[in-house]
């Protein structure tokens, strides 16, 4: 029983020495130790331990002899004793089996990350060929595209087609058509706004029917002889067609069309014996025009009012259809609709608006 008193103050001056109290008034007290003839493994193995060093439990800690523990892993113990200190030197050893474990676990690991590489690389290399196939499969459809423009529009209208080129892909094409007007310059001239317009739309619609409905297209016309553009045109997706002309010296922006409403305004017409001047015409570049007549009788509205819905209808008809081949003949533009409008002498209007359809040649 002394020898157990004595260890277990023993171990109590080291717990408290290396806890870091340098300096304790000395004293003896008794305290309640439990044993349980615990063992100690260092590294997964069993330590020997004097028997007056058996470790022991105090108010819920286990306390173990530290110089067992110290040497047991190859660490060197010296007692201070004018410091009342333990001092541990050495170097730590680490379990070769621990070791081994730790290197194999480090090499499967690497081979893992190797394999992993390996697999993102082939993911890479098959993303990069689906895009190269996907960029040539776009690019042969373009170039046959174009090659079957060439053949199907090397005309419009009597001005040969140099080239047709397009470069994108089924969201967004650009196209740049060539003709050289040094070759035929009064073939272009001679070519209708309507003539160029429906030539491109046809183009246009081909390729969307070969693309997507859904593709945006623009494109010029170019003049290989000046570098000049003559006509710029746009179509979003299922948008209307959008051309602009800048051919000043052929078309000079619709002055042709100012030139044909001065002209017209002032004209005299008559519906059965009533005459009427052409007081405005109001044409708004999207080849539809309002025509506004004004009766210069005073008893203009009674006389309308005699006349049968046939006979004002086919007098109204051959006025919109000489109006609509003014626009032709002087301007070279092609007008959807002639809508008139007739006044009395009063400034009321006679009827209602009446709607002249120029491709049918009748009211709409």
């Amino acid at each position: 029983m002394k020898k157990r008193i004595i260890a277990v103050l023993l171990s109590l001056a080291i717990i408290l020495v290396t806890a870091g109290i340098a300096e304790a008034a000395l004293a003896t007290r008794q305290i309640s130790a439990v044993y349980q003839n615990m063992k100690i493994y260092v590294n997964g193995m069993a330590v020997s331990v004097p028997p007056d060093e058996e470790p022991f439990i105090y108010n819920g800690r286990t306390f173990v002899p530290i110089r067992v523990v110290a040497e047991a892993l190859n660490q060197q113990v010296e007692w201070i004793d004018a410091a009342k200190a333990v001092k541990i030197s050495g170097t730590v050893q680490t379990d070769p089996n621990l070791l081994a474990q730790k290197d194999k676990e480090i090499q499967d690991l690497k081979a893992q990350l190797a394999q992993k590489n390996s697999e993102i690389t082939s993911l890479n290399n098959t993303i990069t060929s689906l895009q190269n196939n996907d960029n040539d499969t776009d690019d042969e459809v373009i170039n046959d595209l174009e090659d079957d423009l060439l053949s199907d529009y090397d005309r419009l209208e009597d001005v040969d087609i140099d080239d047709i080129s397009l470069d994108g892909d089924e969201d967004d094409v650009d196209v740049d058509i060539e003709v050289d007007l040094g070759d035929y310059d009064s073939e272009w001239e001679d070519l209708t706004d309507s003539d160029i317009e429906n030539w491109i739309e046809d183009i246009v619609n081909d390729i969307q029917d070969e693309l997507s409905g859904d593709t945006n297209v623009d494109g010029t016309i170019i003049d290989t002889d000046s570098d000049d553009t003559l006509v710029d045109f746009s179509k979003d997706g299922d948008d209307s067609l959008d051309v602009e002309f800048e051919d000043d010296d052929y078309r000079d922006g619709g002055s042709d069309s100012d030139d044909v409403v001065d002209n017209l305004e002032g004209e005299d017409y008559d519906v059965s014996g009533i005459a009427f001047t052409l007081d405005e015409v109001d044409y708004d570049d999207n080849y539809r025009v309002d025509v506004y007549l004004y009766a210069d009788d005073d008893d203009a509205s009674s006389e309308w009012d005699d006349l049968s819905s046939t006979t004002i209808d086919n007098e109204v008809i051959d006025i919109c259809k000489e109006i609509a081949d003014a626009f032709e003949d002087d301007a070279d533009i092609t007008l959807l609709t002639v809508t008139a409008y007739f006044y009395d002498e009063d400034d009321d209007l006679l009827d209602s608006a009446f709607d002249y359809d120029v491709s049918d040649e009748d009211l709409s």
